[in-house]
């Protein structure tokens, strides 16, 4: 075992290794600080757990006692009570009266998979109540995120008492205007980021300025679960149930959640990761119809785990709205056709691939036209592109993209014909990408956007880009300065791949079944070698490594570049990997 296992007290700014400068340019800093490490200590000698683990969980802020729930979260556990949500007591009667009267309802999502996943979860128990809601999601070329006057004006012509918008709604202040003086009830079911000002609606936000639940990391998908358990909970006390109708059970649903929370790439912290690791669950008994058939075209014939949910199953949701039909991944995740189910899966794989050509194309032209504009000394806060040529459906992707190659907050926005553009943007780590987004409408530089702190959305004309550039550069350059002058690599620990065995250290099953701190980590703080965990090749004399731990190893090192130096460590030869 590699001694920077030891938990001897360590200062945070303290080098790891020695290392000042990896190929990528970062130095490598101990996560945890004289607290955490002794916080460590406490975890491995109570617990009884790996002392890299023990590591891994208190460089994530967890607690002492905090560690059985967060190594094994159960939904029971963690379950709060609903009504802690701001509004939420009035949403769960007001949907329990629809359903008890038999209503119209109609679903407005957003067309990602945080909104087909929780427009499906939503109508799946409205249908097991005996109504039949009508489900609409956006086409994202000619509607845009969010309601609109239009869409709403054919859903009140189409019967509807009651709107309830999923993953959108919380700025859409003029539609749900509308919406009112047309008669309709709203409810908005949403997790973006809130201004003060709200829509004439019941809005059940965790996000909202007002609201004390402390469940802001959850997806849309996971607030509409929490409203699903709700509203159960009122039709259970009026006697709604019976023989005939029998009460669903709620946790088969979490296949659903867990793919809308991995793919929002929500926190995996508290209730989030019981969702995950109990829709993973779900998943393996392929009780939905349309995600089995989605694992099929995928070729996904192993057990799922948060991999497949945000690199297989989450794109493919995904490339309905982004280039083809936007309601596809809710009409899917809600069928129980599995011929339609066969259909609509194998045409959302078609359009992935599309996707993905399309994609390689635009970001070849986006990475050229950033790179003249912030020269060879790659100066500037921020990266802005746009172009006429561009999907806007593919724009998010390219913004990720763009944001990862060049280390700063980018946007990606495709020009459209009539002189607006569309774009997304993404944002670094310590930059509030959401709230400046918000501020440049409230100043007139975009007809609209809005967000998180990591991601955003535009709509601006075309004669304002230049002076939305200047603004960005103004309001974003001190903290991106800040922001990337901080960007060490912070390590848990580090072991050689001859300690890596599973009996000698993978004790706690949750190890071995991948589930990552955040949803955006592929290769995260789980067991084998973390992505902040870095893995060494062991010498000659080392003893035989578990067939496992060699996978893991390599894993983690075809991530990374040639190794930048070779050092021994107390007891062990090894080449450090010097990625990141």
């Amino acid at each position: 075992m590699s001694a920077a296992l030891a938990l001897t007290p360590k200062v945070a700014s303290r080098l790891f290794l020695g290392v000042e400068r990896s190929v990528c340019g970062r130095p490598w800093r101990d996560r945890l600080d004289e607290r955490a490490t002794t916080r460590a200590l406490a975890i491995a000698q109570r617990h009884n757990v790996p002392e890299l683990l023990a590591r891994i969980l208190a460089g994530r802020g967890v607690e002492v006692d905090e560690v059985e729930a967060f190594l094994d979260p159960t939904v029971r556990r963690l379950m709060p009570d609903p009504h802690t949500v701001t509004a939420m007591e009035a949403a769960a009667m007001r949907l329990a009266d629809a359903m008890t009267r038999g209503e119209q309802v109609a679903i407005f999502g957003d067309y990602d998979v945080d909104g087909a996943t929780a427009s499906a979860l939503l109508a799946r128990f409205l249908r097991l109540g005996g109504s039949e809601p009508i489900v609409h999601i956006p086409d994202r070329i000619f509607e845009g995120y969010g309601p609109n006057v239009e869409a709403i004006r054919a859903l009140a012509d189409r019967g509807a008492k009651l709107l309830v918008t999923v993953d959108c709604g919380t700025a859409s202040i003029e539609p749900l205007a509308e919406a009112r003086r047309l008669g309709l009830d709203v409810i908005v079911i949403d997790h973006h980021q809130a201004d003060e000002r709200l829509p004439d609606a019941i809005v059940v936000n965790a996000n909202r300025l007002d609201d004390l639940s402390g469940l802001g990391h959850l997806a849309a998908v996971g607030l509409v679960f929490i409203t699903v358990v709700a509203v159960n909970r009122v039709l259970r006390t009026r006697g709604f149930w019976t023989e005939a109708r029998p009460e669903p059970d709620l946790l088969g649903w979490l296949d659903i959640v867990a793919l809308g929370t991995v793919a929002d790439v929500v926190p995996l912290k508290g209730l989030n990761r019981a969702f995950v690791a109990k829709g993973l669950l779900a998943l393996r008994r392929r009780d939905n119809i349309g995600l089995t058939a989605l694992m099929d075209v995928a070729r996904l014939s192993g057990p799922p785990e948060p991999f497949h949910l945000g690199f297989l199953l989450g794109p493919r949701i995904n490339a309905g709205g982004r280039i083809g039909r936007a309601d596809l991944g809710s009409l899917l995740l809600r069928t129980d056709d599995p011929v339609e189910a066969g259909r609509i899966a194998a045409e959302l794989d078609r359009l992935n691939g599309e996707r993905r050509a399309m994609e390689v194309a635009m970001l070849e032209e986006a990475q050229a036209e950033a790179s003249a504009a912030l020269g060879i000394e790659e100066k500037g806060a921020v990266v802005v592109t746009a172009a006429a040529n561009w999907h806007p459906g593919v724009v998010g992707l390219l913004a990720a993209r763009l944001k990862e190659r060049f280390n700063r907050p980018a946007f990606a926005i495709a020009l459209e014909p009539g002189g607006i553009g569309t774009g997304s943007g993404r944002s670094i780590l310590g930059v509030d990408l959401g709230k400046t987004v918000r501020r440049a409408v409230t100043e007139g530089l975009l007809l609209k956007g809005g967000g998180h702190a990591m991601a955003a959305g535009i709509t601006v004309k075309h004669g304002a880009l230049a002076e939305f550039r200047a603004y960005l550069e103004r309001e974003l350059a001190e903290g991106v300065t800040a922001a990337r002058a901080d960007q060490a690599l912070l390590i848990d620990g580090a072991v050689s791949a001859a300690g890596a065995t599973r009996s000698r250290w993978w004790r706690c099953p949750i190890t071995w079944s991948p589930m990552p701190i955040r949803s955006d980590q592929t290769t995260s703080a789980y067991g084998c070698v973390p992505a902040t965990a870095r893995c060494s090749a062991p010498s000659r004399s080392a003893p035989p490594v578990s067939r496992s731990a060699k996978r893991c190893c390599k894993a983690a090192v075809r991530r990374c570049m040639p190794p930048a130096r070779s050092r021994s460590t107390a007891g062990t030869a090894a080449s450090a990997c010097s990625c990141g």
